[in-house]
């Protein structure tokens, strides 16, 4: 374990067992490549391997912060989350204070405990990464997972299965219902290794803008300049393919936002090499597969027209109502509005109900910390790799904080862990960035 805690240490890397870029490319492997639906037997809800190892993280963070000798850089994402962490026990006492029933008591204490594993794998990732290219690495590793998962989500969009459902694990059962070939204009919507083609889509529209900084050079390539065109952008290009083909509004609205976030940080020849790239994209889409144009934009033409998910959207804000009305400020309970009860399909919806306004603020605060401390990066530091990757987290954390607003992606398990460790990755370009910025000075003073 002491070797563990050692490797944490961001600007020392021991040789004497994993570091935390390590241990979180484990964690996003099991997390995006196992499907979502196995978990072990015995333990049930509570039982998914990536949720195992989220809270691993937890625990190894929490060691290194107890044992750790001298202080380290941080970044105001920290403070921004403790008081997150505050509100969300805050609902989380006010719940188990009112009259409750035991099925809304088991999900809120299986909803604190998720929680505690998303946390963790943000922190690991905020407090453990030990440099820029330890961070690229990582960065890199997520771009090309979320190309392969984009392929076998295109390989269900041909064949018009799911093949997942099909897969039986020793050891692990299936806890989760997946929605199977499901179609939409009479298309298969490709799901991956996700339990809802709206997950997977949100997911790709995440991972898209770390893929796309790739493709325009904004996260360097070690031997760059012996990769060809087609190996630098082959991820972006299947994701966005993947996005448009899984017909959903909610992934084309997150692609759009995130596509636009970063291109605000290109040159114009970036911008050029990446609308001829999309337009190529679309017109193949468009050809190879007839209709798809048509049922795209009949996504976005129903609205107001009869729509049923967004009938369903608008009568949710009077339900709503009367529950935020009745605790405004803790709500009810994390984790207490069961499914049963109304699905509004907008997770800061939902999170009015069970975490009151408070709650709903500390995590725009979050965001917005997430946000800022990436962006200040982006226009303050030197360093190439640092600029890059902070622009592609920042566009990957906008990209699912607007998501959010379009489905209930706490409600599912692979969204909001690869999301706050999104948010962990805007601290930790801050934190790298500070880490240098003292060396510096250092430096100068000696």
């Amino acid at each position: 374990m002491s070797a563990l805690v050692a490797g944490l240490t961001p600007t020392d890397r021991t040789g004497r067992g994993p570091d935390a870029t390590s241990v979180l490319i484990v964690f996003i492997t099991v997390r995006l490549v196992l499907p979502s639906q196995f978990v072990v037997a015995v333990l049930r809800g509570a039982g998914s391997p990536a949720l195992l190892l989220a809270l691993c993280c937890l625990v190894w963070w929490s060691l290194a912060r107890i044992q750790r000798t001298h202080a380290q850089q941080s970044s105001p994402v920290i403070g921004a989350l403790v008081i997150f962490t505050a509100m969300i026990l805050a609902s989380f006492y006010v719940g188990m204070a009112r009259p409750i029933s035991g099925e809304e008591v088991s999900v809120s204490t299986l909803t604190l405990i998720s929680i505690a594993g998303w946390f963790g794998a943000m922190l690991l990732a905020h407090d453990g990464i030990p440099n820029a290219e330890r961070l690229l690495d990582l960065l890199h590793y997520l771009a090309t997972l979320g190309g392969l998962l984009a392929l076998f989500g295109l390989f269900q969009f041909v064949t018009g299965q799911y093949w997942v459902d099909q897969i039986s694990i020793p050891g692990l059962e299936a806890h989760q219902a997946v929605f199977s070939a499901t179609l939409r204009e009479g298309f298969t919507r490709p799901a991956g290794t996700s339990v809802h083609p709206i997950e997977f889509g949100a997911v790709m529209t995440m991972l898209l803008p770390l893929a796309l900084a790739r493709g325009v050079g904004q996260l360097p390539i070690a031997g760059a300049g012996r990769l060809s065109l087609l190996a630098r952008w082959w991820p972006a290009l299947a994701m966005g393919l993947a996005i448009v083909l899984s017909l959903s509004r909610s992934a084309v609205i997150g692609l759009a936002v995130g596509a636009i976030a970063l291109a605000l940080t290109w040159t114009p020849r970036q911008r050029i090499a990446a609308i001829g790239g999309l337009t190529g994209l679309l017109a193949v889409v468009f050809l190879a597969v007839p209709g798809v144009a048509g049922s795209i934009l009949g996504l976005f033409s129903a609205i107001g027209q009869g729509d049923s998910s967004v009938t369903s959207r608008v009568e949710s804000y009077a339900i709503a109502d009367a529950y935020i009305s009745q605790a405004p400020l803790f709500g009810r309970g994390i984790g207490t509005f069961l499914p049963r009860y109304r699905i509004f399909d907008n997770e800061y919806l939902l999170l009015l109900v069970e975490i009151g306004f408070l709650g709903v603020i500390a995590l725009l605060i979050l965001i917005a910390t997430s946000l800022w401390s990436a962006a200040r990066v982006y226009l303050r530091s030197n360093d190439a790799r640092l600029r890059g990757a902070a622009a592609a987290v920042a566009a990957s954390t906008g990209s699912g904080a607007v998501s959010l607003a379009l489905f209930d992606g706490f409600s599912f398990p692979m969204v909001p862990g690869l999301w706050f460790l999104m948010m962990g990755l805007c601290g930790a370009t801050y934190r790298l960035w500070q880490v240098a910025e003292h060396r510096y000075v250092d430096r100068t003073d000696a």
